[in-house]
Formats: C-alpha cells, structure tokens, sequence
C-alpha cells in the first residue's frame, strides 16, 4: 500500500490553464475561464477512468442581442479513457459523463429586454445530466512539466425558464459547448 501512494505522490502534479467556451446558441455567450486542476503523469498506454470537477459562467441574451442575465454551472464528471505515448507526445481520449449543478441569475435590464414595462421577470433553471467527449495532446518539453491542449464537446441541456407578465419562454437557450483548454503542468516528484 505504501509503494502505491509514494508512486501516486511521485506521478502527481499541477495544471495552469485557460479554457475558452462556443456554445452553438448564439443567445448564449460564454466566458473564457483560467483554472488550476490537479493530473497525474503515465508516461504508459492504457485504459484509465478520469474524474473531474469543473465550472463556467455564460451570458444569457434575448434573439435580439440584448443580455439580460448570466448562468453558473459546476459540474462533476467522470468516465472512461484511454491513452498512447509516443515519445515525449502522450495522446488520449475520453468519454466522461456526471451531472451538472445550475444557477441563474438576472440582471436589472432584464425587464426591459423582455418588453415587460418594468413588471417582474422571473427566472429558473434546472440542474441537468452532461456528457463530454474529449481529445488531448500532452507533451512533455522537460521531465517534470509539460504542455496539454484539449478539445471536447459538452452536452448539457439544463430546462431554462423566463416568465413575463405576458409569456413563459421554455428552451429557448440551450448551454452546451464546444471547449477547448491549454495547460502547463508540473510534476515535481516525476522521476
């Protein structure tokens, strides 16, 4: 057991990153996003059952381009991968599903977006399942740090719901995302 965990320690490392975010709805607008996360170092072929925990935020807007408030997701992911090292490349592929923990929020133009004439506008969203295929290209430029990029899809389609004095819009923004994240990670106790 001990053996197990100083390998774990040995392999552990550090990311830095970006993200950027396209979502093909046009009314939802996402952030670009910079994170840290935690990954381990197998310079070895084979399956492995990644886990992951992350979030964004996304502008909300009307068809006709004015934003009226903003959603927050966390999401909780896990699944199935495999990956291939070829020389100081490591290559990999991933299927991770989980489920996604939504808030919405409006601002105070959101009234007026939705031609309501300064009556309420009442906002919700549901929390919703996600499913997230991904590639990624790792290479280590020394022994102990690399450089990762990641392209993946993420589906998620949360019930968004704005009711007007006038109408209730169901389905009108959909968040799911094309994603694509560079890193830097460090290893410091790689051998």
């Amino acid at each position: 057991m001990k053996s197990k965990l100083t390998h774990l320690i040995q392999k552990s490392g550090v990311y830095l990153g970006t993200s950027t975010r396209t979502s093909p709805d046009n009314d939802v607008v996402m952030t670009r996003s910079w994170g840290i996360s935690y990954g381990t170092a197998s310079k070895n072929s084979g399956w492995k059952i990644p886990f992951s925990m992350s979030g964004y935020r996304a502008d909300l807007e009307t068809a006709g381009g004015a934003q009226f408030g903003d959603m927050r997701t966390r999401q909780i992911l896990s699944g199935i991968g495999y990956q291939w090292p070829r020389g100081k490349m490591i290559y990999g592929a991933q299927l991770g599903l989980g489920y996604s923990f939504n808030r919405m929020s409006l601002n105070s133009a959101a009234s007026e977006a939705f031609a309501a004439a300064g009556q309420p506008v009442i906002a919700d969203i549901d929390n919703s399942w996600v499913i997230r295929p991904q590639v990624k290209a790792e290479y280590f430029f020394h022994r102990k740090a690399s450089v990762r990029a990641q392209l993946g899809y993420t589906y998620t389609d949360p019930n968004v719901v704005i009711s007007t004095p006038t109408e209730t819009l169901l389905h009108e923004w959909r968040p799911h995302h094309v994603q694509f994240n560079i890193s830097v990670g460090f290893f410091p106790f790689l051998k």
